[in-house]
Parts: structure tokens; sequence; C-alpha cells
């Protein structure tokens, strides 16, 4: 069987056997993925210099100790051994779960409270967003010692409200139970306004007119947010879902600056233990392990949250 191909300028009809037409298809493929390829190779190095290497370094770490200032001893699995039967890993393991099943919730729901009553306000509205994303732009550790002065129980302005009130004064820092709620809070006054921020300009760009037909069939102000508002807003609350879970699971900064990890081990994180395992104690196979178990926890749980929160329809 032959085919015909107008190849030429001028029209001129040239014959291609099927043969032919193959080899000309993979050509044509070859030469377009190998272009494709040269487009994404910086991106692809960059990948693998700053993240695959990394990991995989970080892997075949976990079978070894030392190799700092000395030549590293493969000790097979009795990093992972030790990782799993640290009672302080668990204690750090549980913390940061505890921290973030506090700090999440609550910085959602207050930041889609905000959201909304702004989104309600037709002007004058810009002064209380700037407000609000200020504190977003300080550090971590900035807002932690801000908070130092703040929550002292000596002369801080908190107590010195409770003892103008009558009360006694509380050691917010130091008190194994209110030390970590106490560091949720923090980071989630820090994070209001980013959060609310995102959730406003998801709200801006909903198509109005659903609303005002929602209206006119009767649907009150809880209905439509019900029906409307959360269905629509879906992508937003799976995008911070996943980016919150993931920020949070590496609290180090605000326990690093406000308590490094007291009173009694009560908020120490899963990253500050990391960070005394490699830099206090040198102990770096055991860090690597701990590390590598972060990143596995946090691979698991946002391919958990991706089946969860996708969309079905």
């Amino acid at each position: 069987m032959m085919a015909d191909v107008d190849a030429s300028p001028g029209g001129t009809q040239l014959t291609l056997t099927p043969e032919e037409h193959r080899r000309l298809r993979k050509r044509y493929r070859r030469r377009t993925t190998l272009t494709a390829y040269a487009f994404l190779s910086p991106n692809l190095a960059a990948f693998a210099v700053f993240l695959l290497i990394p990991v995989v370094w970080l892997f075949v770490s976990t079978f070894r100790t030392g190799g700092v200032l000395g030549p590293a001893q493969f000790v097979g699995l009795d990093n992972w051994r030790d990782t799993f039967s640290n009672p302080l890993v668990q204690t750090s393991i549980r913390n940061t779960v505890v921290y973030s099943a506090m700090a999440i919730p609550a910085v959602f729901v207050i930041a889609m409270v905000l959201a909304l009553a702004l989104h309600a306000i037709p002007r004058g509205g810009a002064p209380t967003r700037v407000a609000l994303y200020v504190p977003t732009l300080q550090p971590a550790v900035v807002a932690a010692f801000i908070f130092t002065f703040v929550l002292h129980p000596d002369f801080g302005v908190i107590n010195y409200a409770i003892r103008g009130l009558g009360g006694d004064p509380v050691n917010f820092l130091g008190d194994t139970s209110l030390a970590l709620p106490t560091i949720a809070g923090i980071e989630v006054w820090r994070g209001t306004g980013f959060w609310t921020m995102l959730f406003l300009a998801s709200l801006t760009a909903l198509p109005s007119e659903l609303y005002h037909a929602a209206e006119l069939d009767g649907a009150g102000a809880i209905r439509r947010f019900r029906r409307l508002t959360l269905p629509l807003l879906r992508p937003t609350f799976y995008f911070a879902v996943i980016f919150a879970t993931i920020v949070n699971l590496q609290l180090f900064d605000s326990v690093f600056a406000l308590t490094d990890g007291g009173p009694v081990n009560s908020t120490i994180s899963v990253s500050l233990y990391i960070y005394r395992s490699l830099f206090a104690f040198g102990d770096i196979g055991f860090g690597a392990a701990l590390s590598f178990l972060l990143v596995v926890t946090v691979l698991v749980l946002t391919g958990l949250q991706t089946f969860l929160l996708r969309d079905r329809r």
C-alpha cells in the first residue's frame, strides 16, 4: 500500500510506504521528546542535586555511624532499632502530632471566619488585611522572642493583666501542660494572616452569579456557605491541608527559641530531636534514620490526604 504526501512547496506528490511513515513518526516523536527533556533538564538537574541525591545519601547514612570527623562504619539496622525503641523519639512524635492537631484546625477556622468577614466588607478592608498579614512577615525566631516578653511570668503583659484582675501569674512556657498549646497559639497568630489572605483570594474568585441565584431561591447565609462556598473552595482546602501538614510536621524554630524542648521534654519536636542528634550529640546515623522517618511520614500523609481529598466526580 502506498501513501501520497504533499511535502514540497510546489505541491508535488511524494509517495511513501507505510514503513517509511512509521520511521518518520518515530523520528518526530524522538525529536520532540528530546526537545522536551532539553527544556526540563535544568529542573531535573536541580531536583537530582538538591532532593534526590540528598535523600539517597540520607537513606544510606541510616545504616552507618560516624563519617564526619572519622570514617563511617556500617552498623546495619542498629540505628533503626534505636529509633523505634527510643522513648524520647516517641515523645517527640507525639508532641509533633498533638501540636499539628491543635494548630492546623484552629488557624483554618480563624482564617476562614476572618476571610468571610473581610469578603463581606465592600470598602475599607485594606488596613485590616495589612494588620492581619504583618505577623506572617515576622521570622519565627523574632516572634518567639516577642512572646518571651509577652508571656513572661514576672513582667509579661498577659500576666500583668492577670495580676490586675486579682489572679495569680501563669508560667505559660514553664508549665508542662501549657507550653505546647502556647507554642501552637503563637504559630496560629503567625499563620492566620497568610491563610486569611489565601481564603479571601479564593472567595473573591468565586462566581457571584451562583450566590445571586441562591439568594433568589431563598437560601440563607449558612446554607450558601455549606452548599456553595465549601464545595467551590475544595481545591484551596486541598492545597491548604497538605501544605499546612508538611510545614507543621517540621516544627523547629519556635520550640528551639522559646523552650528548647522543655519543660521536661513536653515540647520537644521531631525536627528539634533531629537537630540535637546531628549537631549536639554527633550521632549522624541515628539523626539520619529519624530524618528519613520524618520524610516518609510526610510522604505517606500527603498521599493519604491526596486520596481522601481528591475530587471523585
